[in-house]
């Protein structure tokens, strides 16, 4: 029972949004913006914010373009908020199916 508790912490966690992640994703809102420009108009390092990022994009909050702008990299901006919560909910549920899988095989 020990290690199905542990799994469910570690499935949740995986939800949890921390405060970086919410003033990028609030920002997004209002404009695209490559992870340079989040990084100085949030006073972050842009290594946090790549990392910030990912994250946002595995849940399904955010989505990236590429650019060559004599350079490529990545254009980013926040999926509208209804959006945004389905993508969250939908991963909810995979996560739910894939926890019940898992509690099944242990019990």
């Amino acid at each position: 029972m020990e290690e199905l508790l542990k799994a469910l912490t570690n499935t949740l966690e995986k939800f949890e949004l921390t405060s970086s992640e919410i003033r990028i994703y609030s920002l997004l809102l209002k404009e695209q913006l490559t992870p340079r420009q989040i990084a100085k108009k949030l006073d972050l390092s842009e290594r946090i914010v790549r990392e910030k990022l990912k994250h946002l994009l595995e849940l399904g909050l955010v989505e990236r373009e590429l650019i060559n702008r004599g350079w490529l990299g990545y254009l980013y901006k926040a999926k509208a908020p209804k959006e945004a919560l389905n993508a969250l909910l939908s991963k909810m549920e995979e996560f739910i199916k894939s926890f019940e899988k898992e509690a099944n095989r242990m019990l």
